[in-house]
C-alpha cells in the first residue's frame, strides 16, 4: 500500500502523542467478522485512506494486549464492527472503551458500525452507529460506507450534489434490493397478510389520548407470524421494531420473539433491504416532495404532514407551514392510525376537521402505495379555511401571499 495520502494529514495530532496520525481509521473486529473487516477495509483503502487493519498490518509474534493503545493513538478514528461475539469479547470492548475516552462522542472518533443485528449496550449504546448488515446491495453498501466515513469526518450530512428534483422519473427511488430482485423479486417473497390488519397489531389507541407500543401484542404477533409463515408482516413487524428498538430491548422475552422472527424469516429478508435501507428508499424521497410542496404555499395557513404508516409511533416524518401542533417525530392521529388499520383506496380522502379549539379545517388524506411494501405514507393537508372566509381578520393579505409572484422567471412551453 502507498504510504502517501492524496487527502492531506489524516487530521489533528492525536491526544497525548504530539504527532500526526499515522492512520485515518483503525478497525477493530472480532475474529468472527473478519471477512467484514477486510471488506470495510478495501473500500477505505480503494478511496486511498490509510487503514490500520490487524490481519493486514500485524505481522507473527505482535503482543495485541500491549500494542492496542499504540495503535489507537496512532489512528485518528477507530471504526468498531460490532456484533453479538464482539460485544462479548473483553479485547474488543477495550479497543472501543479507549476510542472512548479520547472522544465521548463530541469529536466523533469511535464510530460503530453494526455487522450484525445486535443490542448496542451502555455508552456504546449513546453514539448513533450506522447499519451495514441490512444492505442488500454490495455497490449500494460501499457508496453508503464512504458516504458515511464523509459524513463523521465533516460533522454534517449535507451532499456536494445539488439533491435531484423529487418529480424525476429518472431513476426509481422505490426499488429495494434491486439487484437481488433479479435473481428471486421481492413481490413473489411478501406474500400473507400486513400486520395492521391482524387483530395482535401491537400499536394501539390508549384512552384516545396516545398512541403506544403494546409488547403483549408484539409477542402474540410474532408467535402468529411464525405460525402462519406470514413474510409481509414479518417485514414490516423488523421495520416497525428498528424504528422503536429501545422500547422492545427493555423486555429480553419480546426481544428474543423479534430476534427469532427474524431468524424464521431471514432467507425472504436476505432478497430485501433492511428497515434503515427500506426507509432511506422509500420515505426519504417523500420527505423531500413534503417540503417542496410547502414551499410553494410558504406563509399560508396550508399544513402538510407526511405519516410514515409503518412506524406510527413516531409517523411524522415532515411537516411544512404546520398550525396544528406537530412535529417531526410526533405520533400518528386517530385518524391516521384509522386508515393505517384500514388502508384507504388509491383515492384521497376530503373531509372537516374540528380542533380543540374549535377552527374548522379542510382536510384530505392522500394514501401512498409501493409496489412491493404496500401502503407506506399519508400525505394530510390541512386547510385553516376559515382564514380564508371573507371578512376574516388578515384574509387579504393571505390572497396578496398567495398571488406573489417570484422574482425567478422561467418561460415554459406546453405542447399538446
Amino acid at each position: 500500500m502507498d504510504d502517501t495520502n492524496p487527502r492531506g494529514p489524516a487530521g489533528p495530532e492525536p491526544e497525548g502523542t504530539g504527532r500526526q496520525a499515522e492512520y485515518d481509521f483503525f478497525v477493530s473486529y472480532h475474529a468472527k467478522d473478519h471477512d467484514w473487516a477486510k471488506w470495510v477495509a478495501w473500500q477505505l483503502e480503494d478511496e486511498k485512506y490509510r487503514v490500520l487493519l490487524q490481519e493486514w498490518n500485524f505481522t507473527p509474534g505482535t503482543e495485541w494486549a500491549a500494542s492496542l493503545r499504540r495503535d489507537m493513538t496512532a489512528s485518528e478514528r477507530t471504526i468498531a464492527l460490532v456484533s453479538e461475539t464482539y460485544l462479548a469479547s473483553a479485547y474488543e470492548q477495550r479497543a472501543w472503551e479507549l476510542a472512548y475516552q479520547h472522544d465521548h462522542g463530541f469529536a466523533r472518533k469511535l464510530l460503530p458500525v453494526r455487522v450484525e443485528d445486535c443490542r448496542l449496550p451502555g455508552l456504546l449504546g449513546d453514539i448513533k452507529a450506522f447499519d451495514l448488515f441490512d444492505v442488500a446491495d454490495e455497490a449500494e453498501a460501499s457508496r453508503l460506507l464512504l458516504q458515511w466515513i464523509v459524513d463523521a469526518q465533516t460533522g454534517r450530512t449535507k451532499p456536494t450534489a445539488r439533491p435531484p428534483f423529487p418529480g424525476s422519473t429518472g431513476t426509481d427511488p422505490e426499488q429495494p434490493g434491486e439487484t437481488s430482485s433479479r435473481l428471486l423479486s421481492p413481490e413473489a417473497l411478501l406474500t400473507g397478510t400486513p400486520l395492521a390488519r391482524m387483530v395482535e397489531y401491537p400499536v394501539r389507541l390508549r384512552d384516545k389520548r396516545a398512541v403506544e407500543l403494546d409488547l403483549e401484542h408484539l409477542r402474540r404477533a410474532c408467535q402468529r407470524v411464525i405460525a402462519e409463515r406470514n413474510v409481509r408482516a414479518a417485514v414490516e413487524l423488523d421495520y416497525l421494531v428498528a424504528q422503536n428498538r429501545p422500547d422492545v430491548e427493555l423486555s429480553p422475552d419480546t426481544y428474543a420473539l423479534v430476534q427469532r422472527v427474524k431468524a424464521e424469516f431471514r432467507t425472504e429478508m436476505r432478497y430485501m433491504d433492511g428497515p434503515q435501507a427500506q426507509r432511506r428508499n422509500l420515505i426519504e424521497p417523500l420527505i423531500n416532495l413534503t417540503n417542496l410542496v410547502g414551499a410553494m404555499f410558504a406563509h399560508l395557513p396550508i399544513e402538510f404532514v407526511l405519516h410514515d404508516t409503518r412506524d406510527p409511533l413516531h409517523s411524522v416524518c415532515a411537516v411544512q407551514n404546520g398550525f396544528t401542533g406537530r412535529q417531526v417525530g410526533s405520533p400518528v392521529s386517530n385518524v391516521a392510525l384509522s386508515r393505517i388499520v384500514n388502508p384507504p383506496g388509491a383515492e384521497a380522502a376530503v373531509y372537516q376537521v374540528r380542533l380543540p379549539d374549535g377552527r374548522r379545517l379542510r382536510s384530505a388524506t392522500i394514501p401512498i402505495y409501493h409496489r412491493v411494501f404496500g401502503l407506506i405514507a399519508l400525505l394530510c393537508i390541512n386547510v385553516d379555511a376559515e382564514r380564508f372566509l371573507p371578512g376574516a381578520k388578515g384574509s387579504k393579505s393571505l390572497l396578496e401571499t398567495l398571488a406573489r409572484l417570484p422574482d425567478n422567471m422561467v418561460e415554459e412551453f406546453f405542447y399538446g
